[in-house]
C-alpha cells in the first residue's frame, strides 16, 4: 500500500503563570521515510530551573534518533530507545535527578511502509481510532523512578487508510469524558474535533493543570485518474458505415500563362521608405544581393526569436530554483520557530515566523499555488506563537437602541450613550432610556457612574451629572478652554483627558470638585487611559506608564501583527486593549508580555468594551449589539 499522508493537529493548553508544569510537543521528519512525534511533560516542578531538565531530555531523545536515522525503521526505534535509556541514566548519575519520578513522555515514529512504532513512560498514552472504534494501544503507567528503565513500554503496528492516532498526556480525561471525546472524534473532521475539544478543556482547565496532544490522521493522497480515450477501430468498416463521397470527375487544372491586366489603381506612395537610411543601398543591389540580404534578415529574425525563447526558459528555470529555495527556507523557518517555542524563546520564534511570512509573500508572487500549499502550516504556527483565539459567533447579551458608541459599568448593570444627549440609556435587568428635560450643545464623549454623584457625562469642556429628580443635566466641573475626550472613575476621583490643554486631570469629590493635574504634556495624541496605582496612557501604537508621576517606558510584545491603531484600554490585573479596525482585543500582563489575542471576525465595527475578571467575561459593544464571551 502506498504511504499514507499525515494530517497533524495539536492541543497545547497551559496557564502562562503556571510554574509547576512544563510541556513539549515536537514533530520532525528524520529522513525520507520516517517521521517522529514527541509528547512530553515535566510535572510538579518545585524550581523554575527544572524546566532546563526537560530541555536536556528532549536533546537526548532527538540526538539518539538522529544518530541512528540511517538504520531500518524498527532497528532505529529499538536502538534509539536503548541509547536514550542509557543517556538518561548517565544524566541522573551526573547529579541532575530532579526530573526522576516527574517525567512523562510518549514517542511515535511513522515509517514509510505505514508501520508505527510507539514507546511511553509515565502519564502519557496512545489511542488508535479505526472507523468508529477507539482502542488504547499504549496505556499510561506510573511515572518511572529508574532512569535506565525510562522507556520499556514498546509496541508497533500497521496503519490503514483513514486511521487516527491520538498521542496525549493522560490527564486530559480528567476534564473531558472518554465517551464525549470519542463521540466528537467520530462525528467531526479531526481539525474541527480538535478545536471543540480545546474549547472544552479551556473552560474546564484548573489553574495549575496543563494538557498537550498530537491528533494525527492518516489517509491516502489524492490521486488524479488519467482521462481515458476510446479505443480506435482496428477492423475494416462495414459497407453501410462507409462515407459516401460525391463522385465528381477528377481532372487537373492547368492555367495558361498570361500577363496581368492593367488597372487604374493609384500607385502606393513609398517615399517614406525611400527616406530610410540604407534603403537606397538595398535598391541598388543585384538580385542575388537582395536575396542574400532578405535571407540574412529572416535568419536574424529567427535567431532573435529562438534567443528570446531560450532566455525565457533560462528565466523560468531560475524562477523554479528560486521557488524551490523559498519553499525549503519557509519550512526551515517554520521548524526553527517551532523549536524556539519548545524552549519558550518567544522573541526568537516571532523572528523566525516573520522571516517565514516574508519568504511566503515572495513565494506568493512567484507561485500562488505552491504558496497556498504552505498556507495552513504557516497559519497554524502563527496562531500558536501569537496566542490567537478566534471567536466566530459571540453570544448576543443585549439588543440596544440608538447605536451607542461608548459604555460604562455600574454596580448593577451598564450605561450606554453616543454623541446625542437624547440617546442615553441604562441596563439594570431591563433596558431603559433616560428622559431629560434639557439637551447639551456639545456632543457627549463619555459616560460613567460614581457613588457620590450618580451618572455623569462628558461634553465639550464640562462634566455634567444627571439629576434623577429634576430629570436634567447639571454642570459640576468646567475646564477653561478644555477639550475633554474621555473619562474614568477610580481611586476616589474622576479622571479626564484634556487634549486642548495637553493634560490629564484628577477631579476630587470636594464641594467645589477641586482639580489636580496628574499628567502634563504629551497627551494630545492619546486615545484612552487606564488607572490602578499607576497611570497607563494608550496611543495608536504604544503605551506609556506613569509611576508616582514619573514617565516610564512600557514594552509591547513582539507580534506578527503589532499594535498600530489602539482605541480603548482597561486596566485590571492585566491590560486589555481594543483595536477596533482589526476586530481584536489584546491581553497583556503588566510587564508587557502577551497573554492572548481574541479576534471577533464576524463583528461589524466594535467601539467599546468592558472586562469583568471576577466572572471571566468580556462585553463587546458593536452597534446595536452587546456581545458577551468567556475569557
Amino acid at each position: 500500500m502506498a504511504r499514507l499522508e499525515t494530517q497533524i493537529n495539536q492541543i497545547y493548553l497551559i496557564n502562562p503563570e503556571s510554574k509547576k508544569n512544563s510541556l513539549v510537543l515536537y514533530e520532525e521528519q528524520l529522513n525520507n521515510s520516517l517521521q517522529l512525534f514527541i509528547v512530553a511533560e515535566l510535572w510538579n516542578m518545585t524550581r523554575k530551573t527544572e524546566s532546563n531538565d526537560l530541555k536536556k531530555i528532549l536533546e537526548i531523545i532527538l540526538g539518539s534518533f538522529k544518530e541512528n536515522k540511517k538504520l531500518p525503521a524498527e532497528t532505529l526505534f529499538e536502538t534509539s530507545l536503548s541509547q536514550i535509556n542509557q543517556n538518561l541514566a548517565d544524566l541522573a548519575h551526573e547529579g541532575r535527578k530532579s526530573w526522576v519520578g516527574k517525567f512523562s513522555c510518549v514517542i511515535c515514529a511513522h515509517g514509510g511502509d505505514n508501520n508505527i512504532y510507539l514507546a511511553n513512560n509515565g502519564q502519557t498514552a496512545a489511542w488508535l481510532k479505526r472507523k468508529s472504534e477507539m482502542m488504547e494501544i499504549l496505556p499510561a503507567e506510573k511515572r518511572g523512578t529508574h532512569p535506565l528503565k525510562t522507556f520499556v513500554n514498546f509496541t508497533q503496528g500497521k496503519l490503514t487508510d483513514k486511521d487516527s492516532l491520538i498521542l496525549t498526556t493522560s490527564n486530559i480525561f480528567n476534564y473531558i469524558s472518554f465517551g464525549l471525546f470519542t463521540k466528537i472524534l467520530d462525528q467531526k473532521p479531526l481539525d474541527e474535533a480538535g478545536q471543540e475539544i480545546t474549547k472544552i478543556l479551556q473552560d474546564a482547565k484548573a489553574p495549575d493543570m496543563a494538557f498537550c496532544s498530537f491528533m494525527l490522521h492518516f489517509a491516502k493522497a489524492m490521486e488524479i485518474s488519467p482521462l481515458s480515450t476510446p479505443a480506435k477501430d482496428i477492423y475494416a468498416p462495414l459497407p453501410e458505415n462507409e462515407v459516401i463521397e460525391d463522385k465528381k470527375p477528377k481532372f487537373k487544372l492547368k492555367l495558361p500563362a498570361f500577363s496581368l491586366p492593367t488597372f487604374s489603381i493609384r500607385k502606393p506612395n513609398f517615399e517614406w521608405l525611400q527616406k530610410i537610411k540604407g534603403f537606397g543601398y538595398f535598391k541598388n543591389l543585384s538580385k542575388p544581393g537582395k536575396f542574400f540580404v532578405i535571407c540574412f534578415g529572416i535568419f536574424l529574425l529567427l535567431f532573435l526569436i529562438n534567443l528570446s525563447i531560450y532566455a525565457s526558459k533560462i528565466q523560468d528555470k531560475k524562477t523554479q530554483v528560486q521557488i524551490t529555495q523559498l519553499v525549503e527556507k519557509i519550512n526551515q523557518d517554520v521548524s526553527a520557530a517551532q523549536s524556539a517555542l519548545i524552549y519558550k524563546d518567544e522573541n526568537q520564534a516571532i523572528t523566525y515566523l516573520n522571516q517565514a511570512i516574508e519568504d511566503y509573500n515572495q513565494l506568493l508572487a512567484l507561485d500562488p499555488i505552491k504558496a497556498q500549499e504552505l498556507d495552513p502550516k504557516i497559519e497554524q504556527v502563527k496562531t500558536v506563537i501569537n496566542k490567537i483565539n478566534i471567536i466566530e459567533n459571540p453570544t448576543v447579551f443585549l439588543d440596544l437602541k440608538h447605536s451607542p458608541l461608548f459604555m460604562s459599568k455600574t454596580p448593577i448593570g451598564f450605561l450606554f450613550g453616543n454623541q446625542d444627549s437624547n440617546s442615553l440609556s441604562r441596563f439594570d435587568e431591563t433596558l431603559t432610556d433616560y428622559f431629560l428635560l434639557n439637551s447639551l450643545t456639545d456632543p457627549i464623549t463619555a459616560i460613567d457612574h460614581t457613588q457620590t454623584t450618580g451618572v455623569i457625562v462628558l461634553a465639550g469642556s464640562k462634566i455634567y451629572r444627571i439629576d434623577p429628580i429634576l430629570k436634567q443635566f447639571e454642570p459640576i466641573v468646567s475646564v477653561e478652554n478644555g477639550d475633554l475626550t474621555t473619562m474614568l472613575v477610580g481611586n476616589s476621583a474622576i479622571y479626564t483627558l484634556d487634549k486642548a490643554n495637553d493634560q490629564l486631570l484628577k477631579i476630587l469629590y470636594t464641594k467645589s470638585y477641586r482639580k489636580q493635574i496628574s499628567v502634563s504634556g504629551n497627551v494630545r495624541d492619546a486615545r484612552d487611559f487606564g488607572i490602578d496605582k499607576d497611570i497607563y496612557i494608550l496611543y495608536a501604537d504604544k503605551i506609556t506608564k506613569y509611576v508616582s508621576g514619573q514617565l516610564q517606558a512600557f514594552p509591547l510584545p513582539n507580534m506578527s501583527d503589532p499594535l498600530t491603531n489602539g482605541d480603548k484600554i482597561q486596566v485590571a490585573s492585566s491590560l486589555y486593549i481594543l483595536e477596533a479596525n482589526k476586530k481584536r482585543v489584546l491581553i497583556l500582563n503588566k510587564n508587557g508580555t502577551l497573554i492572548n489575542q481574541i479576534y471577533f471576525p464576524t463583528t461589524n465595527a466594535p467601539t467599546d468594551f468592558y472586562v469583568d475578571e471576577a466572572s471571566r467575561s468580556l462585553y463587546l459593544l458593536d452597534g446595536n449589539k452587546l456581545f458577551k464571551v468567556t475569557i
